[in-house]
């Protein structure tokens, strides 16, 4: 490795015959408006001081390829200033007149090898996907250019700067010596002796803003021979179907739930890379077959973003749809498995349409109560392992979803039917737009097969969200700021800009003539005021419809287990000892249960809901010392300070909890007998030795 100090233009372009490659595991093109000005800006110095001026480091390498009959130079990092400074000398070539013929000249001489053939023309060769808007740039096809490209916005803001400067009496020979006397340091490597892949993240680490989908691709594709046939058959692809808007954001979103979904854990955006290191290496990953299956994942995160553009039925593209609307990608990395088994024939189209509703529905469900996000990262970076941790439950996938989403509990559970009509009716749906305007779809278009177009609708307030003096006289101030927000008070409209805080009437009048939104409008228009008992009522009807669309079914089987266990009876009392509860299942249904304290208050509590009367009869209860050691009473009524180990069950009455769990067993065994239960009504499963 060598490193010098050079003037880049100098050095690199001013040979008359070679060849500059950008490798096809760099980066795109992809230099900003503001990159472009600041470099502009010290050219502009340069011409006023006239001195050299430093603008960063470049790393470059000799090819080994012969077959080119003149030098070509790999450009392992550097190539946004490199390519920059071409735009900047094609903008000022542009604007050459015919006084300016010897600049025209030695500006064509820098940019193109005068004797080669046409592939070989243009010296410097970016990357595929930047390379075909670069030669029509070079070579004047200005029309058939991408107007929103990096490439051509640069070119023309450059154009125009330079231009003003003309204007200004800068001479375009002192531009160009201008842009000569740019220095760089240049770090030369000598192939078969430098690692360029060594340096190229050593560089990355020091500042330079290179993104994680930069450093992986990188890394598949630098250190390989066919590194050209690896980004023409399956890096290209994987960039056409998600690199939008001329930046890495969504392919870097896209790299970090692929890291997710392959460990089955949380990633924090700092560790996407050597997270995805570390999953190459523990699958034994070549580069070709590492890339096959980025490209398989790639497919199915492109239905995520564009559903309309996939071959999946309605329904599924609808589900998709309202996750994208919500904005909930944190589910993608969980759907990501279950796309893949879809593809690979583990379930069926149905099965992955009730799963899609599923998801849909219990995200939908959390945005109405308004249960904070912050742990669905964690949910959903677990779902998959923890529900098929056993495999069997793949034959009933659908149901051991449901399951294990309906056995959470705190921040994690479905929120139930009370609270969701609860926050239909009474909370401020209208901070969250983008819910409530998927509400709002959701009531109109119900599950009518002609939906209503949706593109220019808004959300509109029938109480408006300021009162006018006419408004004033029905509504009070604290009225309007408890109900306005809520879902009786809102509808969607395209006259949002006429309706606005008009009378009632008038706003009547104009919905009943114009719009087609029937379902939420038909308790509006025949009105002849609107009132807060208004509000409620049509709060109630809404919420009615949303419940019905948004009701899930729980699924109770007790033969899905999350755990690889044995299960035991109330006879098993040696087997029980030094095990851990997964559940138990009385009376043909299932309940969770993580510890045996937990689990004999769990089914006392439920032996006293069906006759609460045999629990008050028990109070007193004990055990004789020749079964079980306890001088408390197992059931009492409250405890005194100094008492420790008792559990309350229900008002007044608590139970004595510190028991060994072969003691808790024979507790459960007594206490069936007063409630007339069969032992064999009774199992605990537990997890495996």
């Amino acid at each position: 490795m060598k490193a010098d100090t050079f003037n880049i233009i100098q050095r690199l372009f001013d040979t008359s015959q070679m060849i500059l490659k950008i490798p096809v595991y760099q980066r795109n093109y992809d230099w900003t408006e503001g990159n472009v000005r600041r470099l502009l800006e010290d050219v502009e110095n340069v011409i006023k001081n006239k001195q050299q001026y430093f603008i960063g480091a470049i790393v470059y390498m000799e090819s080994d390829n012969n077959d080119l009959g003149m030098p070509e130079f790999l450009i392992i990092d550097g190539q946004q200033r490199i390519t920059t400074l071409t735009i900047l000398l094609q903008a000022l070539k542009d604007l050459c007149v015919q006084s300016d013929q010897q600049v025209l000249e030695m500006i064509d001489s820098l940019l193109t090898n005068k004797y080669s053939s046409d592939e070989y023309k243009i010296k410097l060769k970016p990357i595929k996907s930047d390379n075909i808007q670069y030669e029509r740039l070079l070579n004047g096809n200005l029309d058939d250019m991408d107007y929103n490209g990096h490439i051509y916005k640069n070119y023309k803001i450059a154009k125009n700067i330079f231009s003003n400067w003309i204007n200004n009496g800068i001479k375009p020979i002192e531009i160009l010596l201008a842009l000569k006397k740019l220095q760089v340091v240049g770090i030369s490597l000598k192939s078969g002796e430098d690692d360029p892949q060594i340096i190229f993240e050593s560089i990355n680490s020091t500042g330079v803003a290179l993104t994680n989908t930069d450093l992986i691709r990188n890394f598949l594709l630098m250190g390989d021979q066919d590194q050209d046939k690896l980004f023409e058959e399956y890096w290209l692809p994987i960039e056409n179907k998600l690199r939008k808007n001329n930046n890495n954001e969504t392919l870097d979103l896209f790299f970090r739930q692929y890291v997710i979904t392959k460990s089955n854990s949380t990633i924090t955006e700092r560790k996407v890379y050597s997270s995805f290191i570390n999953l190459f290496r523990v699958n034994n990953f070549t580069h070709e077959s590492q890339l096959k299956e980025l490209n398989m994942y790639a497919n199915i995160y492109a239905t995520f973003l564009y559903p309309n553009n996939s071959n999946y039925n309605d329904k599924i593209k609808g589900y998709l749809l309202d996750l994208k609307q919500l904005k909930q990608s944190t589910c993608y990395p969980f759907l990501m498995h279950a796309f893949k088994d879809y593809e690979n024939k583990i379930i069926d189209e149905e099965t992955l349409s009730k799963v899609l509703s599923l998801i849909t529905i219990y995200l939908i469900r959390r945005s109405i109560c308004n249960v904070p996000t912050n742990s669905l990262n964690t949910l959903f970076a677990y779902l998959y392992v923890r529900v098929f941790k056993v495999t069997n439950n793949k034959n009933k996938y659908y149901e051991s979803i449901n399951k294990y989403l309906f056995s959470q509990k705190n921040k994690d559970e479905i929120p139930n039917d009370e609270n969701v009509k609860y926050a239909l009716e009474h909370e401020n749906l209208y901070q969250n737009k983008e819910l409530c305007r998927l509400l709002m779809l959701d009531i109109e278009n119900n599950d009518f097969k002609e939906k209503i177009d949706t593109d220019n609708l808004t959300i509109e307030h029938i109480m408006p969200q300021t009162l006018s003096n006419s408004w004033k006289q029905i509504i009070s101030d604290e009225e309007h700021d408890k109900y306005v927000h809520t879902l009786g008070n809102l509808s969607i409209t395209g006259y949002n800009s006429e309706l606005s805080n008009k009378r009632f009437k008038e706003k009547k009048k104009l919905i009943k003539e114009n719009s087609k939104i029937q379902i939420l409008n038909q308790d509006v228009i025949n009105q002849d005021s609107w009132t807060i008992n208004n509000i409620k009522k049509r709060a109630i009807r809404l919420s009615r419809i949303l419940l019905n669309k948004y009701y899930l079914s729980r699924i109770t089987d007790p033969s899905i287990e999350f755990e690889l266990v044995d299960k035991l009876s109330l006879s098993d009392l040696q087997r029980i000892k030094g095990r851990k509860p997964v559940s138990f299942t009385l009376q043909g249904a299932n309940y969770t249960a993580k510890t045996f304290k937990q689990l004999l208050i769990e089914v006392v509590q439920l032996l006293d809901q069906d006759n609460p009367k045999i629990l008050d009869s028990l109070i007193g209860f004990r055990f004789s010392e020749r079964d079980i050691s306890v001088q408390n009473p197992l059931i009492g009524r409250l405890p005194s300070s100094n008492q420790s180990g008792i559990s309350e069950i229900r008002d007044g009455i608590y139970l004595y909890t510190h028991l060994s769990a072969v003691n808790i067993l024979k507790e459960l065994k007594l206490l069936f007998k007063f409630y007339n239960i069969s032992e064999k009504d009774f199992t605990i499963s537990v997890r495996k030795q």
